[in-house]
Protein backbone atom coordinates (compact mmCIF):
# COMPACT_ATOMS: atom_id res chain seq x y z
CA UNK A 1 0.00 0.00 0.00
CA UNK A 2 1.28 3.76 -1.18
CA UNK A 3 1.09 5.81 1.91
CA UNK A 4 -0.18 9.50 0.98
CA UNK A 5 1.97 11.69 0.46
CA UNK A 6 0.10 13.86 3.26
CA UNK A 7 0.48 10.93 5.98
CA UNK A 8 4.22 10.86 6.21
CA UNK A 9 7.03 13.04 8.06
CA UNK A 10 9.54 14.56 6.83
CA UNK A 11 12.13 11.52 7.05
CA UNK A 12 9.45 9.04 5.74
CA UNK A 13 9.10 11.11 2.86
CA UNK A 14 12.54 11.97 1.87
CA UNK A 15 13.46 7.81 1.88
CA UNK A 16 10.04 7.04 0.20
CA UNK A 17 11.25 9.83 -3.06
CA UNK A 18 15.03 9.24 -2.84
CA UNK A 19 14.79 6.05 -5.59
CA UNK A 20 13.26 8.55 -7.90
CA UNK A 21 15.48 11.40 -6.94
CA UNK A 22 15.67 14.90 -5.21
CA UNK A 23 11.29 15.26 -5.39
CA UNK A 24 9.17 18.00 -4.16
CA UNK A 25 5.04 17.41 -3.54
CA UNK A 26 3.41 19.18 -6.24
CA UNK A 27 -0.33 19.91 -6.29
CA UNK A 28 -1.48 18.39 -9.37
CA UNK A 29 -4.53 20.82 -9.68
CA UNK A 30 -2.21 24.58 -9.87
CA UNK A 31 0.89 22.97 -10.63
CA UNK A 32 2.58 24.27 -7.42
CA UNK A 33 5.32 22.96 -5.11
CA UNK A 34 5.38 23.25 -2.02
CA UNK A 35 6.94 22.00 1.30
CA UNK A 36 6.72 20.74 4.33
CA UNK A 37 4.07 18.16 3.73
CA UNK A 38 0.37 18.64 4.22
CA UNK A 39 -2.89 17.78 3.42
CA UNK A 40 -4.05 19.98 1.06
CA UNK A 41 -2.01 22.04 -1.71
CA UNK A 42 -1.59 25.55 0.37
CA UNK A 43 -2.66 27.50 -2.71
CA UNK A 44 -5.71 25.72 -3.92
CA UNK A 45 -6.65 23.16 -1.90
CA UNK A 46 -6.57 20.32 -3.63
CA UNK A 47 -5.89 17.00 -1.94
CA UNK A 48 -3.97 15.79 -5.17
CA UNK A 49 -0.36 16.21 -4.59
CA UNK A 50 2.31 13.94 -5.95
CA UNK A 51 5.95 13.89 -5.18
CA UNK A 52 7.65 14.74 -8.70
CA UNK A 53 10.88 14.96 -9.78
CA UNK A 54 12.65 18.33 -9.85
CA UNK A 55 16.04 20.06 -10.87
CA UNK A 56 17.73 19.60 -7.38
CA UNK A 57 18.89 23.59 -7.97
CA UNK A 58 18.51 26.37 -5.85
CA UNK A 59 20.37 29.37 -3.89
CA UNK A 60 21.16 30.49 -0.61
CA UNK A 61 17.82 32.34 1.13
CA UNK A 62 19.73 32.32 4.47
CA UNK A 63 22.58 30.64 6.33
CA UNK A 64 24.66 30.27 9.80
CA UNK A 65 28.09 28.96 10.69
CA UNK A 66 27.60 26.77 13.66
CA UNK A 67 30.79 26.74 15.94
CA UNK A 68 29.72 25.10 18.85
CA UNK A 69 27.84 21.64 18.73
CA UNK A 70 24.74 20.95 19.83
CA UNK A 71 25.75 17.56 21.05
CA UNK A 72 28.99 15.28 21.44
CA UNK A 73 27.58 13.34 17.87
CA UNK A 74 28.15 17.02 15.93
CA UNK A 75 31.70 17.82 17.76
CA UNK A 76 33.94 16.61 14.89
CA UNK A 77 31.94 18.41 12.25
CA UNK A 78 32.52 22.07 13.74
CA UNK A 79 32.26 24.22 11.99
CA UNK A 80 29.49 23.56 9.48
CA UNK A 81 26.48 25.67 7.56
CA UNK A 82 22.77 24.38 7.89
CA UNK A 83 21.26 26.58 5.11
CA UNK A 84 18.11 27.76 4.11
CA UNK A 85 17.87 27.06 0.48
CA UNK A 86 15.47 28.85 -1.72
CA UNK A 87 14.85 25.83 -4.10
CA UNK A 88 14.34 26.54 -8.62
CA UNK A 89 11.27 25.57 -8.30
CA UNK A 90 9.96 27.77 -5.51
CA UNK A 91 10.19 25.53 -1.75
CA UNK A 92 12.75 26.69 0.55
CA UNK A 93 14.16 23.45 2.55
CA UNK A 94 16.64 23.47 5.67
CA UNK A 95 19.79 22.09 5.23
CA UNK A 96 23.73 21.50 5.27
CA UNK A 97 25.74 22.73 2.94
CA UNK A 98 28.80 20.71 2.05
CA UNK A 99 32.30 20.89 0.24
CA UNK A 100 32.91 24.76 0.87
CA UNK A 101 34.30 26.58 4.08
CA UNK A 102 31.48 28.35 5.75
CA UNK A 103 33.26 31.53 5.11
CA UNK A 104 33.08 31.07 1.44
CA UNK A 105 29.23 30.64 1.59
CA UNK A 106 27.21 33.80 0.28
CA UNK A 107 23.36 34.61 0.03
CA UNK A 108 22.21 33.84 -3.23
CA UNK A 109 25.15 31.49 -4.38
CA UNK A 110 23.70 28.79 -6.42
CA UNK A 111 23.41 24.89 -4.83
CA UNK A 112 22.94 21.44 -6.17
CA UNK A 113 21.24 18.35 -4.03
CA UNK A 114 24.27 15.81 -3.72
CA UNK A 115 22.65 13.40 -1.80
CA UNK A 116 21.18 11.96 1.56
CA UNK A 117 23.00 11.57 5.00
CA UNK A 118 22.73 10.01 8.59
CA UNK A 119 23.32 10.83 11.70
CA UNK A 120 25.62 7.82 12.11
CA UNK A 121 27.90 8.86 8.91
CA UNK A 122 30.73 11.12 8.68
CA UNK A 123 29.56 14.89 7.62
CA UNK A 124 31.70 14.41 4.86
CA UNK A 125 30.14 11.26 3.63
CA UNK A 126 26.60 10.92 1.61
CA UNK A 127 24.55 7.76 2.27
CA UNK A 128 21.57 6.33 1.26
CA UNK A 129 19.89 7.66 4.79
CA UNK A 130 16.37 9.29 5.78
CA UNK A 131 17.96 12.63 6.64
CA UNK A 132 16.96 15.53 4.39
CA UNK A 133 18.93 15.69 1.31
CA UNK A 134 22.38 18.04 1.57
CA UNK A 135 23.44 20.65 -0.56
CA UNK A 136 26.90 21.24 -2.64
CA UNK A 137 27.86 24.18 -4.54
CA UNK A 138 26.39 24.32 -7.74
CA UNK A 139 29.89 24.83 -10.02
CA UNK A 140 27.83 23.80 -13.62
Amino acid sequence: MITPLSLLVSHQYWENVRPQGFSLPQCQSCKAFHFYLRPACPGCGSLDIKAVLTSGRGSVYSFSIVHRAPSASFEKDVPYVVALVATDEGPHLMTRLMKIKPQDVKIGMRVVVIGWRTHRDPADQVSEGAAPPLFEPDLS
